[in-house]
């Protein structure tokens, strides 16, 4: 060890001005699970974790501070700010960003622009017919999107719950269902997603028909008719389930394409996200 006098300890830095200007954040949070014990302690923080938000855009308001000692005393004033602003005037955003609402506060935003849009033109004198069909639009687009969304996502969760559900057993895993990943890049329209969905549908079959036949036929080259006969009954159940899983998982992904490929804007979101997500675990597998 080595010891240097004469150092002296630097005082941390002085704002005498910070300005912070507003932003909008957007937020999609995916809860693992609800902390009762400390929601019953009065934890209000831990409502959120009831329901996966999607798409909540929050606005974070513009934040001016004098005389604040050290990065730390910033950061808290800034959060305590935001915290305060939030939970007075944005904390509905947490129940209409919900899963069960969010399509409902989509659909109800069409609905709105239906009315508010002809009824502005009319106070602007603007033309009436074009809001109407604006607002129509609007309204047609937010109801496409919403059913395309939640298919995809009922489909695909439906398809991830199959395919568990052949897994009966250890020594079964190898001839369960088993679905190919997702392409990396995101379908960006239904043509993008033919090849998975047939990968997806030819891997269902495959499970199916090596459930009873080719498995019972081993056993009955092996083992006899009996053992064929029970192996064929043991197997009906995942040979059935697989290609409901397989089926369910091209029609999730087909969705998905016709999603991206009426709002190419989310699309390009997520994959900024998912590209984000990317560098993060390589920077952190370094």
């Amino acid at each position: 060890f080595f010891f240097f006098s004469g150092l002296t300890e630097v005082p941390p830095p002085i704002f005498l001005n910070f300005k912070i200007k507003p932003c909008r954040q957007k937020i999609n949070y995916n809860p693992d699970k609800v902390d009762f014990e400390a929601l019953q302690n009065g934890s209000i923080v831990e409502l959120v974790n009831f329901s996966p938000l999607n798409d909540m855009v929050i606005t974070l308001k513009a934040v001016h501070l004098e005389r604040k000692m050290g990065f730390g005393e910033v950061f808290s004033s800034l959060a305590s700010c935001w915290i305060q602003d939030i939970s007075s005037t944005q904390l509905y955003k947490f129940v209409t960003s919900s899963s069960p609402f969010q399509p409902i506060t989509s659909i109800g935003t069409g609905v709105a622009d239906m009315v508010i849009l002809p009824w502005d033109a009319i106070q602007n004198g603007d033309s009436i017919s074009e809001a109407l069909r604006v607002g129509i639009k609007s309204f047609a687009d937010s109801v496409v999107y919403e059913a395309l969304n939640v298919t995809t996502k009922l489909t695909g969760l439906a398809s991830k719950k199959l395919s568990s559900i052949t897994h009966s057993s250890q020594q079964e895993r190898a001839t369960s269902l088993t679905l190919p990943s997702r392409p990396y890049t995101m379908p960006r329209n239904l043509t993008d997603t033919t090849g998975h969905a047939f990968e997806s549908l030819a891997k269902g079959f495959e499970t199916a028909s090596c459930k009873v036949i080719i498995i019972p036929y081993r056993e009955y080259k092996q083992k006899g008719a009996t053992k064929a006969v029970k192996s064929v009954v043991k197997g009906i159940p995942v040979a059935i389930l697989a290609p409901i899983g397989a089926a369910s998982e091209a029609l999730s992904y087909t969705l998905l394409g016709a999603r991206n490929q009426v709002r190419p804007d989310i699309r390009k979101e997520e994959e900024a996200s998912q590209q984000e997500l990317h560098c993060d675990f390589q920077h952190n597998a370094r």
